[in-house]
């Protein structure tokens, strides 16, 4: 499982590259927006893992 601090270090590089190719003015708010972007989705991931109650305490028997 992937965690959130986790997936913006591994694609820091990418985003990197990726604001190459925007308007030097433009860069710092699309890499703000690259961020959320990735947070969002990790977080919806995670919560999608998550056990519901019943699960969670078959895993315990």
């Amino acid at each position: 499982m992937m965690t959130t601090e986790t997936a913006l270090k591994q694609l820091q590089p990418k985003v990197q590259k990726s604001l190459y190719y925007a308007k030097p003015q433009d860069r710092e708010d699309l890499e703000q927006e690259l961020n959320l972007k990735i947070i969002k989705c990790t977080h919806d991931d995670l919560l999608e893992r998550t056990p519901g109650f019943w699960e969670f305490a078959a895993r315990l028997d």
